[in-house]
């Protein structure tokens, strides 16, 4: 009589499926995700998921504005931000113009000069251009990217506690 093989067993996963799991979650996930390619050398990669963290930084931003402060239809703003495409346009259309009321205003402006227009820069050279980016550019759009996540997701209530990228 022959022995059959067993198969192991995989436990069920606790984790929330990413198309299930809030905004504040995905950029989390995404941050992580963006500090092990870069931990494994993979720098191009690691530049193209920083420009989705602060993409989603900012998607969360707008969805806290406008559908938890100013209670309009969350059916609205998503279509609203899918009619945006692209970092650029959510933050300067949408965002910015938002924020115009605040006191943080200015401060956001310096965050895209200083910050999010640098990483958004590199992320469209390797998506648009197939260009490669080194070990040195992708250290600083890490660092790039923790600072405009930081500044973003803490002017909101979140559960998205964010691991500083270390080199």
């Amino acid at each position: 009589m022959k022995k059959s093989k067993s198969k192991k067993k995989k436990p069920v996963s606790k984790r929330t499926p990413y198309s299930k799991a809030s905004d504040d979650e995905k950029v989390k996930r995404n941050w992580n995700k963006a500090k092990r390619l870069y931990n494994r050398g993979e720098y191009s990669v690691a530049v193209l998921r920083c420009g989705t963290c602060v993409e989603l930084a900012v998607n969360y931003a707008i969805r806290q504005e406008l559908v938890v402060v100013r209670d309009l239809p969350l059916l609205f703003v998503d279509k609203l931000l899918k009619s945006a495409n692209g970092l650029r346009n959510k933050y300067h259309n949408i965002y910015l113009p938002i924020m115009a009321e605040y006191q943080e205003y200015d401060d956001l402006g310096k965050l895209w000069k200083d910050h999010i227009d640098k990483i958004n820069q590199e992320r469209n050279a390797v998506a648009h251009r197939g260009e490669f980016r080194s070990l040195s550019v992708a250290k600083k759009v890490m660092a790039h990217t923790y600072e405009a996540l930081q500044q973003i997701m803490d002017l909101y209530e979140h559960n998205a506690i964010l691991k500083p990228f270390e080199t």
